[in-house]
């Protein structure tokens, strides 16, 4: 037998066994150094990120540290750079001022306050230049301060009314100051005619616009620079140079003269007119306007003068710091530094304001205003405001031709030639033309003080600017009238052609001032500037002691008690919003035209929508109780109070012509709905009431018994299962996808509906198109104008004679 030599060699197995259990103990060594190399780098790398920390914070605060004496020492530098800016304007000042009452006053002297409405050194040569150029014998309402803050090389903030003489306040400052004085103005009819005018007086003023050749630019930016080489070549200075703000902010080699202008002090001043067109919280914001600031980047030492007719606390304060202008401090007693504030009271009591019915038919609102002006302004000149571009033509060739001649009429609007503009301006100043029908782009800033007479075709947009615009009227201080001609319908075809929140309540307020009956239009402006423009009272009286007395020479004033009637209308107006409401539910919209035709008491009867062959009906007499027990002018006219007081909205609806308005259940609607007709009979809920004047109401034929008369109302959408004698509202089914959109009324192009086409018939507004009409309305439009009344050729108006 033979033995296992495994088992026999046991010292060969011992060894082996030993040698596994030292290398296994090596390893079992080797893997704890390395885990606590691995903990000790962790920890090394974990420390080093810490002391990284802790460096970039220290290095921060050292920044900020380093910041703070930055801002610390900026902030010194900013008011020293002030102190010598000022410091600059005074020493740029040509003398002090006599201080007559022996107070310290003055600049250039650590003086308290300067009264600007007092003498100065310059005021004799002042008045002298005022009376030999401009036929001026003494100052109105601020402008002396105005121009004396100027002389001083102040920046100046003046509010004065229309009419009020803004533009003498640096006109004539700039006769009396070396080099020239720019002025930014938005509207090319405001710069031609001024130009115009300093050029008749003799003045050296130049325009840069787009209304010159460019030859004609070139010439006078020649000029410009002629004057800031200090060549004196023997030309007289420019004194006055006009210019938009677009060719201030987009204009980069204008720009750069102004700079050099400047550099060679050659520039005066700036003057920004209608300054509240810099803030997009002012009434006619411009964008290149809030570019302006601008201006004091570029040349730090030219003061500015903002100037503006109607301007709030708020507006002013953003114009303020947009053109990078300080605070205000006022005129009577102006500190060293800061913008010397005036303002002179809106209200001027030679106007006369009167809203005067439309009629619904255009010959007779010429025949109307013709009547009008023959009997109160024979041969005095005056101006007529129209909505769009067509009608200012329309109306000055009628209305000459109506009165054989006797009224001289001319035409203004945007689409003019410069060359024709410019031949209107002279013959309205020589008297040649006495009224001219314009739309808004002419009279701002026109300078014919002997305005009789300013009278609104139609309504404005805003009350700010029916106050800017009959402001026209009487600027030499003689008694003038503001005849508006008022109608319900154009207050809707205003609202189809400003369809944005803000603008729709402007125009809400202007509406509402027409319509009124009762309250002194004095007061109506007062309270409307105080809410809108957060004005106080005396912001807009005269020195009257009782700021809310009524003026006791308006039309409402002096209106007889028995011409009009107040009616408690809670009743018609619960009809009309129920209706509203149920138009709604149907799917449909309602024009106010077809509402008011359709609830009247004295209707016609109305063709269906042409938009759809099959209708549903609503009927009347089961929704409402019957027909409004209101003629067809007082339906309409509560219709637009129902709309201002909120029971009522507008809703749009954009079509390839114009910009439909339907009537949709405003705010306040649920205030009468969520009544019964009894409850409402009962007294329940708000009260309403309106007033109408007498001569709108019309005598009522008795219903014959058994005739269903017009008490059901159409919708589209169903067979028609009535006869159709019975009376209907047409209304247009919704759409999807309706566009939004938002457009300005500055002149409403010919496509807008005039009122010819308005008046067409006697089946309502015509001016609410729907897109389904199978006939283009511009055709249509083309074919109602062939069929009237002959106008007056171009070639009768004396605009376009010499």
């Amino acid at each position: 037998m033979h033995e296992d030599p495994v088992l026999s060699d046991d010292d060969q197995l011992a060894e082996v066994l030993e040698l596994s259990a030292r290398e296994y103990e090596q390893s079992q060594r080797s893997s704890a150094f390395r885990s606590s190399d691995s903990a000790r780098n962790r920890t090394n790398a974990e420390s080093d990120l810490r002391n990284r920390l802790s460096s970039i914070r220290a290095e921060i605060a050292s920044i900020d540290d380093e910041i703070l004496r930055l801002q610390v020492l900026r902030a010194t530098l900013d008011e020293e750079k002030e102190d010598v800016i000022q410091s600059l304007r005074v020493g740029q000042s040509s003398t002090g001022p006599i201080d007559p009452v022996g107070n310290s006053k003055g600049k250039g002297r650590q003086y308290a306050t300067v009264d600007y409405t007092a003498q100065f050194d310059w005021s004799g040569s002042l008045k002298a230049k005022m009376t030999s150029i401009f036929g001026i014998e003494k100052f109105r309402l601020c402008q002396e301060g105005v121009c004396n803050a100027n002389m001083d090389r102040r920046d100046v903030f003046c509010i004065m009314p229309t009419g009020g003489g803004k533009s003498l306040t640096y006109q004539l400052p700039a006769l009396l100051t070396p080099g020239c004085t720019l002025v930014i103005s938005p509207l090319l009819a405001l710069i031609d005619d001024q130009v115009e005018s300093l050029r008749e007086l003799g003045v050296e003023v130049i325009k840069i616009t787009s209304t010159i050749s460019g030859a004609e630019q070139k010439e006078a930016m020649r000029s410009l620079a002629t004057m800031a080489k200090g060549d004196k070549s023997g030309k007289p200075e420019v004194k006055l140079c006009y210019v938009t703000p677009e060719k201030v902010v987009k204009n980069k080699s204008f720009l750069a003269l102004i700079q050099k202008l400047d550099e060679a002090r050659k520039l005066a001043r700036f003057v920004i007119d209608e300054a509240h067109c810099v803030s997009e919280q002012g009434h006619d914001f411009r964008p290149d306007y809030r570019a302006l600031s601008c201006l004091r980047l570029t040349c730090p030492l030219v003061p500015i003068l903002a100037l503006s007719a109607t301007c709030p606390p708020i507006v002013r304060d953003d114009v303020l710091s947009i053109l990078r202008m300080k605070h205000t401090v006022e005129g009577e007693s102006a500190g060293p530094t800061g913008t010397v504030f005036f303002s002179s009271p809106l209200y001027r009591k030679n106007l006369h304001y009167t809203v005067l019915p439309k009629p619904s038919d255009s010959e007779k609102v010429i025949q109307t205003i013709k009547e009008y002006i023959l009997e109160h302004h024979p041969n005095h000149t005056g101006i007529i405001y129209c909505l769009s571009k067509k009608e200012t033509e329309t109306v000055a060739a009628k209305l000459y031709a109506s009165s054989n001649g006797m009224i001289k009429t001319g035409y203004y609007h945007a689409d003019l030639p410069p060359e024709k503009r410019a031949q209107l301006h002279k013959q309205w100043r020589l008297g040649t033309v006495k009224v001219v029908c314009a739309t808004i782009a002419f009279g701002l800033g026109i300078d014919k003080k002997e305005v009789r007479f300013v009278l609104h075709h139609s309504i404005s947009k805003s009350l700010d600017h029916y106050y800017q615009e009959s402001g026209r009227a009487g600027r030499d201080g003689q008694d003038a009238d503001c005849v508006l001609y008022y109608r319900p319908q154009d207050a809707n075809r205003l609202m189809s052609l400003t369809w944005n929140d803000k603008v729709q309540g402007k125009l809400h307020d202007m509406v509402r001032f027409a319509q009124e009956l009762e309250e002194c239009r004095k007061i109506q402006f007062a309270k409307y500037f105080s809410a809108s423009s957060n004005l106080s009272m005396s912001s807009w009286t005269t020195e009257e002691a009782d700021v809310l007395a009524p003026c006791g020479h308006c039309d409402n004033c002096k209106r007889d008690s028995d011409s009009f009637v107040r009616r408690n209308v809670t009743l018609a107006a619960w009809k009309v919003v129920q209706i509203a409401v149920a138009v709604k539910e149907c799917a449909g919209r309602v024009t106010m035209a077809q509402r008011s035709s359709a609830t009247s008491r004295e209707a016609q009867e109305a063709a269906t929508s042409p938009s759809s062959k099959e209708s549903a009906e609503l009927d009347l007499e089961e929704l409402v109780g019957g027909k409004i027990d209101l003629s067809r002018e007082e339906t309409e006219v509560l219709c637009v109070h129902l709309l201002i007081s909120g029971y009522l909205k507008e809703t749009f609806q954009a079509t390839a012509y114009t910009i439909n308005v339907y009537f949709a259940p405003g705010p306040l609607a649920l205030q009468l709905t969520r009544l019964s007709q009894q409850g409402v009979v009962q007294g329940k809920g708000p009260k309403i009431t309106c007033s109408f004047n007498k001569k709108s109401r019309r005598a009522v034929t008795a219903k014959k018994a058994g005739n269903p008369d017009s008490r059901q109302m159409k919708l589209p959408g169903s067979t028609p299962n009535t006869p159709r004698s019975k009376r209907s509202i047409p209304v247009v089914e919704d759409e999807s996808n309706d566009e939004d959109s938002t457009y300005s009324i500055v002149e409403p192009s010919d496509i807008e509906t005039d009122d010819d086409e308005e008046d067409a018939g006697t089946s309502g507004w015509q001016f609410s198109l729907r897109e389904s009409l199978t006939e283009d309305p511009r055709k249509r439009r083309k074919a109602n104008s062939r069929a009237g009344p002959s106008f007056a050729s171009d070639d009768q108006v004396i605009e376009l004679s010499d």
